[in-house]
């Protein structure tokens, strides 16, 4: 989870490194004068081009949020005897509950056993 954090905070400081480092660039002088089309076709490329930039980095962005958001709801945690159908239910945050053990929100740790089983009820 924090490796797609750092590696999507690093693309974003990467674009603006690009696009900063564009500009500063004193561009020489050609000795072929492009025509007005193709300065007009390299203009909407570099226009879209950084519309491209700005939706990707605003896609990362969105994804992070609902990636954070998302695992920090409070869910119902069933935990259930297949045995006997004995059923105990916790609340626990989405990111601390594991196959085999969960935290609950008061910060009990939970060990599921083997003859048992884990049902996530999904936030209302």
């Amino acid at each position: 989870m924090l490796t797609k954090i750092i590696l999507t905070l690093l693309v974003i400081v990467g674009c603006f490194w690009f696009v900063s480092s564009k500009r500063g660039q004193n561009s020489q002088p050609l000795l072929v004068v492009a025509s007005k089309k193709e300065q007009q076709r390299k203009e909407i490329l570099r226009r879209a081009t950084y519309l491209f930039m700005f939706i990707m980095v605003f896609a990362a962005l969105v994804m992070i949020y609902f990636e954070l958001s998302g695992n920090n709801a409070t869910v119902t945690v069933h935990v259930i005897n297949t045995q006997t159908g004995a059923r105990s239910s916790y609340l626990a945050r989405r990111e601390d509950v594991q196959a085999s053990s969960f935290i609950t929100v008061e910060g009990r740790k939970v060990y599921v056993a083997g003859i048992e089983r884990i049902e996530v009820e999904a936030p209302r």
